[in-house]
């Protein structure tokens, strides 16, 4: 059918073409030079047309030989050059040098005309706050090197409001079948277009007749959004480029919510879309409304909630399950996700909350193994205690700005959990908010952030290194201890060699990774803290400096490679179980003359012949004092006198 079509107009039209002669070799430049024309678009950029780094154009250099061209300038720039990356071979000479955005090489020029042969794809692409990449075309014929590109497509602005819905994708037909995607053909010297189903290549006098391509005339065009798109309480604008033309019967936008299925509205009054001109359709709204929760589940069936009161006063009307997702239809706005609201729902496998909650409960959605999707609206203040705690297919979080409190074990073992967006509401993360988050490879905390709460992160084995923001006025103890790749802490409480974190001369982590061996705890610290070096197994040998006094309890729990142990005599207080399991220890040397306070089961599981030694005196009174003291008698016999003096 091209062949033909081009066989007709060839005859018609001689405005392209140079001297028809056996060599078509074109000299052709590097660089040459693009702009806009004052109006046109590529993408937005505060009301301004920008060009991308790397964008590609299609460009005939007096030829017909389709060539690729990249943008040499920076995204945001109005003008710039653009490089020659191909020259596939020609076969006619042009008089013209005719440039298409993007680059396609499917685009065909006819050489009598120098018009383009494109396809508007049927698919565009989101991107935030202006027209995707892929969902515009703009042209240009110049008899210069210096191109000036106009949209040949327009585009309808649709916005959606609806707090916490997610958009995965928006499709829109004309209620007459327009043809809104497809073959279409473009003037380059004014960048009109004429649809492939509208398209004649003869008269009044019949010549060739219409052409038909019923292959590439699409009557539907999406515009795929990707990860998905939240909204908001505001309309969020979402704009799909078309060719220009007038809807005379209006249009069907359908919006394909994760959570929700699809959501049709239709207009009916006629519209028009004009080359270069946004028409906004601000009539089609998907509004949440306050009384249904939306979610899915594994089967396909009904997730009964496991406390049907936990909503805030509101109660369930039904509860149905079909065009894949579930509906819990309420009698009043849900203000609460209460407590074990869908607790052990083991089945539930995305979860939508509307944006009338400003609190999601205890245990609200405790060992929902299932769980992979939650939508949190910015309605939430607070997110309580054990809130997800055991979600363990949970594999992404955002944490909207609303959000002030995050409380203990909220995320507790989400082993899925790669990534969380802590907002700068935060002030305060709960004790083990994120306890063994052990797929958690980054983390970023606000400087909105006060307190970090014992063991928030603890566990977190994916974490490679830590900055403490100058806000954080209180760290609570280990609060990223056992973190197995952690490397370094940046920022507040960061001891000068980025290994631990130190609090009012308080020990309180210590980065673990790199297989360290050897480490000399910083003569600033006075207490080592509960379980900072706890499983350590690559740890051979530790330095405690003179300034210590207190050992917590499990400080070296499980350093499974550690074989000897100096405790200065500055040590008063020795904690439960602070060199339990470490099935290497031989020798530990015990200083203190005064036998320090001792805890239950402090050298349990060392080596079997391992020895503690304690200063030697001459009446035996110290090593008598040590065998007899609670904790201590009971490694009396493990208990030596040794001269330190030597």
């Amino acid at each position: 059918m091209k062949k033909l079509f081009f066989a007709v107009v060839a005859m018609l039209f001689a405005a392209c073409t140079t001297d028809v002669t056996e060599d078509v070799t074109v000299e052709v430049p590097e660089t040459i030079t693009v702009s806009f024309e004052e109006s046109s678009r590529i993408q937005l950029n505060e009301g301004k047309t920008v060009w991308t780094t790397g964008d590609l154009v299609s460009v005939f250099y007096r030829s017909d030989a389709n060539q690729q061209w990249k943008f040499q300038g920076v995204t945001g720039d109005r003008s710039g050059n653009l490089r020659r990356v191909s020259t596939p071979e020609a076969t006619t000479k042009l008089s013209k040098v005719v440039a298409v955005y993007p680059y396609n090489k499917n685009y065909y020029i006819n050489p009598e005309t120098c018009n383009i042969e494109a396809t508007l794809p049927a698919e565009q692409t989101y991107l935030k706050d202006s027209y995707g990449l892929d969902g515009n075309i703009l042209v240009s014929a110049s008899e210069f090197n210096q191109l000036y590109m106009r949209n040949v497509l327009g585009w309808l602005k649709i916005q959606l409001k609806g707090e916490g819905q997610v958009v995965k994708k928006i499709t829109l037909k004309g209620n007459n079948g327009e043809q809104v995607a497809g073959l279409i053909y473009i003037d380059s010297s004014d960048a009109t277009a004429t649809l492939a189903a509208e398209h004649s290549d003869g008269g009044d006098d019949g010549v060739g007749g219409t052409l038909v391509f019923e292959d590439t005339i699409l009557t539907e065009v999406a515009l795929n959004c990707t990860e998905g798109v939240t909204l908001g309480s505001e309309p969020t604008s979402f704009y799909i480029a078309l060719p220009p033309q007038t809807f005379s019967k209006g249009l069907t936008v359908k919006v394909i919510s994760e959570e929700s299925g699809a959501m049709k509205q239709t207009t009916d009054k006629s519209i028009t879309i004009s080359r270069n001109i946004v028409q906004p359709l601000a009539s089609v709204e998907a509004n949440l409304q306050p009384n249904k929760i939306y979610y899915t589940s594994t089967d396909g069936k009904i997730v009964t909630p496991y406390r049907t009161t936990a909503f805030g006063g509101a109660n369930i009307i039904s509860n149905t399950y079909e065009d894949n997702h579930g509906i819990i239809i309420f009698d009043a706005p849900v203000t609460t996700i209460g407590s074990s609201a869908f607790r052990n729902r083991n089945n539930l496998t995305s979860v939508t909350i509307p944006n009338s909650v400003t609190e999601i409960g205890g245990s609200a959605f405790y060992n929902c193994s299932s769980l992979t999707s939650v939508t949190i609206p910015n309605s939430v203040t607070k997110i309580k205690d054990s809130a997800f705690g055991y979600c363990s297919s949970l594999t992404s979080v955002i944490i909207p700005d609303s959000v002030t409190e995050i409380g203990s074990q909220a995320f507790y073992n989400c082993s899925s959990l790669t990534s969380v967006i802590i907002p700068d509401s935060v002030t305060e993360i709960g004790g083990q908010a994120f306890y063994n988050c052990s797929s958690l490879t980054s983390v970023t905390i606000p400087d909105s952030v006060t307190k970090i709460a014992d063991l928030a992160f603890g566990g977190c084995d994916g974490l490679t290194s830590v900055t403490i923001p100058d806000s954080v006025t209180t760290l609570g103890t280990n609060s990223f201890g056992g973190c197995s790749k952690l490397t370094e802490f940046n920022g507040k409480f960061a001891s000068a060699d980025k290994r631990c974190l130190i609090v009012d001369g308080y020990l309180n982590s210590f980065a673990i990774g790199c297989g360290l061996t050897e480490y000399a705890i910083p003569n600033s610290v006075t207490k080592i803290g509960n379980s900072a070096f706890a499983y350590c197994r690559s740890l051979t040998s530790v330095t405690i400096p003179d300034s210590v006094t207190k050992i917590g309890g499990y400080a070296f729990r499980d350093c499974s490679s550690l074989t000897s142990v100096t405790i200065p005599d500055s040590v008063t207080e020795i904690g439960s179980g602070a060199f339990s399991s470490c099935s290497s220890l031989k020798s530990v040397y015990c200083k203190p003359t005064t036998r320090p306070q001792g805890g239950s089961y402090m050298f349990s599981d060392n080596a079997t012949d391992r020895k503690i030694y304690v200063p030697a005196s001459d009446d035996d009174s110290i090593i008598n004092a040590y065998k007899a003291a609670d904790y201590w008698k009971d490694y009396a016999d493990y208990i030596e006198e040794y001269d330190f003096t030597e």
